[in-house]
């Protein structure tokens, strides 16, 4: 029931996709978790995850991408990753969010994990080196970006939780035993702990964006570059550090190939900011109006106006990309379940933060209410539901959309 809760909470199902890899097709797994029950919100994870995964597209990598994924979300994606490696000639799997060590061994914090004891480790988190393990068994090339070293509170929690019996946790990831064929990357030095970044991106992934689809540069080249931006940007408190075993070299762009890269993005002008927060202010009445005319409002007889009218062309939706005809059927499909539905705006729960020209993001309180034709038991309560905004035409329409149960 809690599942069907949190679908109900974003008014859609998710769809695992299958891949049919190809010989030497490159496949990539990335993972954004940021918005965590038990340790807050990280600001940048879920950005910085879209951005690579856009990125990684566009210079030729079959995608599986999911955000704020739970124990059981993160073991399907991870599933599915594993499908989609067979044939393939190059994995790779990149993660931001919340990590932590443990005896020397690294794992993926879920954004559901409930880790106040050591001895719950094994059943809250996912080991990193297993996702290794499937890449390095299915193709000649596995590679690892992790920016997983961000000052972590479950390691905090479970250090002090401590016994001799029970294993200590530790800030920071470890390096891995021993690779095959592998080039792992973090982002930061072994034991340190990295920063979330006060712009869109963390230091480590937009020192990434911007170095990846450079034609004809090794990987070992990139990281250099990687490094060299991370450790002035962060003023030597940060400095991306690696391990391999390549047998060959790698390139994201093989040297001839050309690919269009975006310039990067510098940061806007203290009064370039200001004057987003006033025009992104100005208008979180409309955003406001939209969530209780449409997003809160659902009419089951006609969806497909909704879906049109509510969202981008493309939305991501807990980390899986939907064009509009997907979205209609999921969602028509899923009220189609209930004799009736209704939702509602916690009052002075909306907030509004811009993130750039014609974006923003919404988060608020949600009140939920289902009842399902087949006579079962209501499905009631709250969520807190973030969505990611983009203005097109002078109309704000939704890009991404997660959501977490309230207790």
């Amino acid at each position: 029931m809690g599942r069907l809760v949190i679908l109900a909470m974003a008014f859609m199902g998710l769809l695992l996709l299958s891949a049919d890899a190809q010989p030497e097709r490159r496949v990539a797994l990335v993972i954004g978790n940021g918005t965590y029950a038990e340790a807050g919100r990280l600001a940048n994870p879920v950005n910085d995850a879209l951005d690579i995964a856009g990125k990684l597209r566009s210079i030729g990598f079959d995608v599986i991408e999911g955000n704020d994924l739970g124990k059981r979300e993160l073991e399907r994606k991870i599933g599915e990753f594993s499908d989609a490696l067979q044939g393939a000639g190059v994995g790779l799997f990149y993660y931001a969010g919340h990590g932590l060590q443990v005896e020397g061994r690294n794992y993926i914090v879920p954004v559901d994990a409930r880790l106040d004891v050591p001895v719950k480790l094994q059943l809250e988190a996912v080991p990193i080196d297993e996702v290794l393990d499937i890449m390095e068994q299915q193709t000649k090339v596995s590679l690892v970006f992790l920016d997983a070293c961000r000052n972590n509170p479950f390691a905090r929690s479970l250090s002090r939780t401590s016994s001799t019996r029970s294993a200590t946790a530790l800030a920071g990831l470890a390096q891995f035993d021993s690779t095959r064929g592998s080039f792992i990357a973090f982002s930061t030095a072994p034991g340190a702990v990295a920063m979330d970044g006060t712009g869109r991106n963390s230091p480590f992934a937009a020192a990434l964006l911007r170095h990846m689809g450079e034609p004809g540069q090794s990987i070992n080249d990139m990281m250099i570059a990687v490094r060299r931006d991370v450790v002035s940007e962060t003023r030597e408190g940060q400095r991306p550090w690696e391990q391999g075993s390549l047998l060959e070299r790698f390139e994201f762009v093989p040297g001839g190939e050309t690919v269009a890269q975006k310039p990067p993005v510098a940061p806007a002008p203290e009064t370039k900011v200001a004057a987003l927060e006033r025009s992104v202010g100005d208008d979180k009445t409309s955003i406001e109006k939209l969530l209780r005319d449409d997003y809160l409002a659902p009419d089951g007889a006609a969806i497909g106006e909704t879906v049109k009218r509510l969202y981008a062309p493309s939305a991501t939706i807990f980390g899986t990309r939907y064009d509009a005809d997907a979205l209609i059927k999921v969602k028509t499909d899923w009220f189609a379940q209930f004799a009736s539905w209704s939702f509602g705006l916690e009052p002075g729960s909306l907030e509004v933060t811009p993130q750039g020209e014609d974006r923003a993001e919404a988060v608020f309180a949600m009140s939920y209410d289902y009842v399902p034709k087949d006579k079962s038991a209501r499905m009631t309560g709250k969520a807190k539901v973030t969505l990611g905004l983009v203005k097109s035409d002078g109309q704000w329409r939704i890009a991404s959309e997660t959501s977490q149960a309230m207790n």
